[in-house]
């Protein structure tokens, strides 16, 4: 039987995904209750998330699926622009393509919430649960497999592929934290910021160094 379309529902499902993203990100799963949340969309109903999604696990991935269509989208069209360019440096074109829907994408606040959402997802040590999802995302799934056969095989810690790209996609994302929380930043200066950021990301997937080269007693 076909369920009836319940705009109170979907608006108080929105709702939660919404601030679930952005208290997820402020303070990591583990830091917001099911209470908290509940609290942030006005609901006195502290079973709201059970009811809604089952536990904030199924939240987490309701965010993703909020995000993720328009940032896949938007990573298809700038991989088939790199693929039309002629240019020297593929690496730098296809980071940029990957990680520029991050930076365009900002909340009512002028937050860039899910690229905050990631990282906190991240030190909670949950980034896995993205990864049963690529086959619906077949844009970034595509990309990071361009980027990942344009990296050297040996890396200087020996590290895979998909470990550096996670290591420069959050240097990335700490950038446009740090714009973020400075009030006073323009977007001229936030855009540089951003540019930095990727380019030192893009140089770090491109080091290739044997491990016994490195140097010993080296703090980072």
């Amino acid at each position: 039987m076909r369920k009836r379309h319940d705009p109170r529902r979907e608006a108080t499902s929105d709702a939660l995904v919404e601030a679930a993203e952005r208290l997820f990100a402020a303070h990591g799963v583990d830091g917001v209750s099911t209470r908290q949340l509940a609290m942030a969309i006005g609901s006195a109903n502290n079973n709201v998330v059970t009811y809604y999604f089952g536990s904030k696990e199924a939240l987490v991935e309701a965010v993703y699926r909020h995000r993720l269509p328009a940032i896949d989208q938007r990573r298809g069209e700038l991989l088939c622009a790199a693929e039309v360019a002629e240019t020297d440096d593929n690496l730098l074109v296809l980071m940029r393509a990957f990680a520029l829907p991050l930076f365009e994408q900002t909340d009512l606040d002028g937050q860039h919430s899910y690229a905050r959402f990631v990282a906190a997802i991240e030190r909670s040590g949950m980034i896995e649960t993205r990864g049963g999802m690529d086959a619906d995302f077949p844009e970034t799934a595509t990309l990071v497999r361009r980027i990942a056969t344009l990296m050297p095989r040996k890396s200087t810690f020996e590290i895979d592929a998909h470990t550096r790209i996670r290591l420069a996609v959050a240097l990335i994302v700490a950038a446009l934290q740090i714009a973020d929380q400075s009030e006073q930043r323009s977007v001229a200066q936030t855009q540089n910021l951003f540019e930095t950021a990727l380019v030192m990301a893009t140089a770090g997937l491109a080091a290739s160094v044997p491990s016994n080269e490195v140097a010993e007693g080296s703090s980072l």
